[in-house]
């Protein structure tokens, strides 16, 4: 008899760009998996939580940011396989434009704490240094949707992400 399949979970992620219009990314290392890329911040919704609350929650534990603007969503991402989370089939992410000022990045969260989540850096990244970047970047075609973006803001349609176990990450 086959198992069911487990459940994707939840997140949502921020596309946060500055005036400059830059893009705040965190390098994630998965212990368990040994992957490590640079992913946009945000994280896991919690039970009882909606998108902006768990995102502002995030957004608070990784960069230090209280109370953001949180725009429209630009892009659904669904990866289906191994997953950052245990226990998951893989990740549904909602990822959600936060324009925003320079901050210093103070997060709310020790140092330790945010290792033990996988975040091992986080930095400012000019559009021109994501598309020559060798680095593992999530989403897949994050250049491309910081482009639409820049050139039409929040009234993009959604972009939409479909992966497959085959071509999937754990993130």
């Amino acid at each position: 008899m086959t198992e069911p399949p487990l459940p994707l979970r939840r997140a949502v992620r921020a596309l946060m760009i500055d005036h400059s219009d830059r893009v705040l990314m965190v390098k994630l290392h998965i212990e368990h998996s040994g992957w490590t890329g640079w992913v946009l911040p945000g994280g896991g919704i919690e039970e009882g939580e909606d998108t902006e609350t768990a995102l502002r929650r995030e957004l608070l534990e990784e960069t230090g940011l209280a109370d953001p603007f949180i725009g429209p969503v630009v892009c659904s991402r669904t990866q289906r396989g191994p997953s950052v989370a245990l226990g998951y089939g893989g990740q549904q992410d909602e990822i959600r434009l936060v324009p925003c000022h320079d901050f210093p990045l103070a997060p709310a969260l020790e140092k330790d704490d945010l290792w033990g989540e996988g975040i091992v850096d986080m930095r400012w990244f000019t559009p021109a240094e994501i598309h020559a970047s060798n680095e593992k970047i999530v989403p897949e075609g994050l250049a491309g949707l910081v482009d639409r973006v820049l050139e039409f803001g929040g009234s993009v349609d959604p972009l939409v992400i479909d992966i497959t176990e085959s071509e999937a990450d754990p993130s």
